[in-house]
């Protein structure tokens, strides 16, 4: 149903305009009347009506101060200015404010009818569209956390990033120089104060992170990160021309805001760390760690800016992470590049916050782990600039963090892809070795067992990489193989079906009829008349 008002200082107009109205579009309008320019005013406002006829000449304020009144109030509403002034300036007045129709008394029932109709037609698409832009506003709210963690971990975690965040700064429309990171993260210590229950508070931060990012959303413009375990990580772009000072006091005063709002709605312990701005995106890396240390100097809880941290204070130390370190030789042995590369990331990370500013410590520790993981690639026999000599030389000529961990993470590379191809090219020889004793031994009672014990590796292990490489099952392979030695059996000799079946490696004929069925459509017996049928037949 819609709304109309019928504002008119003669009754004889409003009663001639409900009879049209409610006698055309029955049961389509909610109608009200106004005698006066005042009384439209008012009733418009209550009433919020879709569609406005309006009298120009009314006591008091006229029609047409009554529609600059109520434009700004009634966006989307339609106004119709039915009159018997024909004046040219009021017909410019009329244009400036928006007016639908300028229709002259006296009006037939017709052009009133259709001016109704064509209002709403224009109400039905402006509505449809608002209704097409609320969908798509819609999607892009819940597609939006969605691209703004990609971008986070694009930023942080990937190596070769490039074309990513040059398509995720044209998607948010990022114009800022540079930007900083600010690390949320939550806690709950122990008598001794160490970090305790981190999946619980997963579990929790995730009730609460909407909340958060709304916070966070209406304080500055920003990206906010996935609820990984107990940390929520915040890239703000910033200008980097701004002075230092007054940048770091706005990122302070943001997070005092922050965690202000927070604390009043989360039980739960959190801190907030702040690293500093940097250029571009290939640097905020460094931002991350600096909000990581910023938030291992906190006392209690609270917020921290990396410049804030007294030069001479040193870093209470934490335990290697010796579990990563075993997982990333165990990756790596693998072949498994992704997992390595995560593994040896994670490392990476923990060294830059424990011995920050410290790159000859990261590096020693570096070579350690590198060392390691050159020994397995002699142990593939992957050949290559993989001497110790050479890469200790290497890496003590690197400098900057940047170029130790690129460095890694391309040898790294080289050695998970050698041992991978070296693990692929092991395992077709040794598949090859199993289908040749397969084909020499299938006449026999031949077992998975048997073939498996030949190549040297578990029945388990040796059925999975045979139908990996293979694409069908050892069973389906050697059944495969049987049937069509007894077909080429038929087609050369006058062999019995009992004989063909010892001959091929089974024991019960009747088992090797269903299997022959089963195969081919049709039994042995049925296949072998075929065949003499079709030599009759060429003979012939």
């Amino acid at each position: 149903m819609y709304k109309l008002l019928i504002a008119d200082d003669e009754q004889i107009v409003i009663d001639s305009l409900f009879f049209i109205v409610n006698k055309s579009f029955p049961g389509i309008f909610s109608i009200e009347s106004a005698r006066s320019g005042r009384e439209a005013i008012e009733k418009a406002e209550r009433f919020i009506p879709d569609i406005i006829f309006m009298d120009i000449n009314m006591p008091g304020i006229n029609g047409i101060e009554a529609i600059r009144e109520l434009r700004n109030k009634l966006l989307d509403c339609v106004f119709i200015i039915l009159t018997a002034f024909d004046q040219f300036d009021f017909a410019k007045d009329a244009l400036k404010l928006g007016v639908s129709e300028y229709l002259l008394k006296p009006v037939n029932r017709e052009k009133i009818i259709s001016t109704l109709q064509k209002s709403i037609d224009d109400i039905e698409k402006e509505r449809a569209k608002r209704k097409k832009e609320l969908d798509l506003k819609e999607k892009m709210e819940n597609i939006l956390p969605v691209l703004e963690n990609g971008f986070i971990y694009s930023m942080l975690f990937l190596d070769d990033n490039s074309a990513e965040l040059e398509s995720y700064r044209n998607i948010f429309e990022i114009e800022e120089t540079g930007g900083y990171i600010m690390t949320v993260e939550f806690a709950q210590s122990n008598d001794c104060g160490k970090m305790v229950n981190r999946i619980g508070l997963s579990i929790k931060s995730q009730s609460f992170y909407p909340y958060l990012r709304d916070i966070l959303k209406a304080r500055c413009r920003c990206f906010v990160g996935p609820a990984i375990l107990n940390r929520i990580i915040v890239y703000i772009p910033a200008e980097t021309e701004t002075d230092e000072y007054s940048r770091r006091l706005e990122a302070v005063n943001i997070a005092e805001q922050i965690h202000s709002q927070i604390s009043q709605k989360v039980d739960a312990d959190f801190y907030i760390g702040i690293g500093r701005c940097y250029s571009g995106f290939d640097n905020i890396y460094l931002s991350y760690e600096e909000s990581l240390r910023a938030i291992r100097f906190i006392n209690g809880t609270g917020i921290l800016h990396i410049m804030d941290i007294p030069i001479e204070k040193e870093l209470p130390a934490e335990k290697y992470p010796i579990s990563k370190e075993k997982l990333l030789l165990e990756k790596v042995a693998l072949g498994e590049r992704e997992s390595s590369t995560q593994a040896f990331c994670h490392i990476f990370e923990w060294l830059t916050v424990e011995y920050y500013g410290s790159v000859n410590k990261i590096r020693s520790k570096l070579t350690e782990i590198m060392i390691l993981i050159s020994r397995l690639a002699y142990d593939y026999n992957i050949t290559g600039n993989l001497s110790s000599i050479d890469f200790i030389s290497e890496l003590q000529a690197l400098d900057s963090l940047t170029e130790l961990k690129h460095w890694c993470l391309e040898r790294i590379d080289y050695i998970t892809n050698g041992i991978s191809e070296s693990r692929e090219k092991k395992t077709n020889t040794l598949i090859i070795k199993a289908v040749e004793y397969i084909k020499e031994n299938y006449r026999t009672e031949i077992t998975l067992e048997e073939v498996s014990k030949e190549v040297n590796i578990s029945p388990h292990y040796f059925s999975k990489l045979f139908k990996d490489e293979m694409g069908e099952n050892f069973i389906d392979y050697l059944t495969n193989l049987r049937i069509n030695a007894a077909k080429e059996i038929m087609k050369s000799s006058l062999m019995s079906v009992k004989e063909i079946c010892y001959e091929i490696g089974y024991g019960d004929p009747n088992y090797f009829s269903r299997i022959f069925k089963k195969a081919v459509g049709v039994t042995p017996t049925e296949y072998r008349d075929s065949i003499l049928y079709m030599n009759k037949d060429g003979v012939s």
